[in-house]
């Protein structure tokens, strides 16, 4: 299987409509249609695209600037989940970025819209090299921990 990812500042929208879809298949339902929010008012970025050899979008990561820090969200198809893809886009995101910072759920008391159980990717990241920070974010639609990682 040729898997390939492709870094782009823009996206086609037939893209933004997969990764869209992927956003709200995978995140909580209280995220729900916020993924074209996510880089409202942001001028720099790269969209990490991760495509199947039948050219769908399986997978998606941005390394966007806010706050003066390198911020980044990422996503994988959940039938190619623990297939080393995450870590491919998280590698692509190193190669580009020495430092990243994300918010990550840290619990399993959230659902997703199909109403199963959305489970902490924090394992994933701290075997990727991210440290938990001591920051959090606690709203309505998200209650999450800053993670870091430096090269």
């Amino acid at each position: 299987m040729t898997i390939r990812i492709e870094i782009s500042k823009n996206l086609t929208e037939d893209q933004t409509n997969q990764i869209d879809h992927l956003w709200n298949q995978l995140y909580p339902i209280k995220l729900k249609n916020r993924f074209k929010l996510l880089l409202k008012d942001i001028k720099e970025y790269n969209h990490h695209i991760l495509f199947n050899e039948s050219d769908e979008v399986i997978g998606w990561a941005v390394a966007f600037l806010r706050d003066e820090e390198i911020w980044f969200s990422i996503l994988v198809h959940a039938s190619n989940q623990n297939k080393g893809y995450g870590k491919m886009l998280i590698d692509s995101l190193k190669q580009n970025s020495e430092k990243l910072c994300g918010w990550v759920i840290d619990h399993n008391n959230d659902l997703r819209q199909d109403g199963s159980t959305y489970y902490t990717p924090m394992q994933f990241y701290q075997k990727n090299g991210f440290i938990v920070t001591e920051e959090r974010i606690e709203t309505d639609i998200i209650s999450a921990v800053k993670i870091r990682f430096q090269a």
